[in-house]
């Protein structure tokens, strides 16, 4: 881990790990000893061939799970990204930032969470209003949140 922001953030104040139902955000891998597991960012990111031996040069790490979607820090510059490994074998498994930094997504999930009761409202106009609040409120801390990514977690409460 390189990026200083990320490192600090990690060993002052600790990055949380949750489970938060209402927009199937999971993080709770995160409490397990391989937690900050470190992954070949070019490899992933199709930036070299699967096959190449030469050591890595890019790492990242997994800090958040969707479904099969995954919020990746970077190590070098403590950007999230959103990463499809879906499409690791051919370039396309890069989706974007996702958030601006570690610090970043952590507020980001606070919020989440502070919705998470509303969100899972059975009232369909209160589920919406919700969830269009929150997405105003993400958006307003980080630019990062309109991105694919967070698109795809709000079309569901539409």
């Amino acid at each position: 881990m390189t990026d200083s922001e990320s490192r600090e953030f990690l060993l002052t104040v600790g990055f949380p790990a949750v489970r938060l139902a209402a927009v199937d955000i999971d993080t709770t891998h995160l409490r397990g000893e391989d937690a900050l597991h470190p992954f070949d960012a070019d490899e992933l990111y199709g930036e070299r061939y699967p096959d190449d031996d030469s050591p890595p040069k890019n790492f990242c790490f997994t800090v958040a799970l969707s479904s099969d979607q995954h919020l990746m820090l970077d190590a070098g510059d403590g950007g999230i990204s959103h990463y499809d490994p879906n499409g690791w074998d051919h370039a396309a498994g890069w989706k974007g930032l996702a958030a601006a930094s570690l610090p970043s997504l952590a507020v980001l999930l606070g919020l989440m969470a502070e919705s998470g009761e509303a969100l899972e409202s059975t009232d369909d106009e209160q589920r919406r209003a919700a969830a269009m609040q929150l997405r105003e409120r993400m958006i307003a801390h980080d630019v990062d949140v309109d991105s694919e990514f967070w698109d795809e977690m709000f079309e569901a409460f539409e």
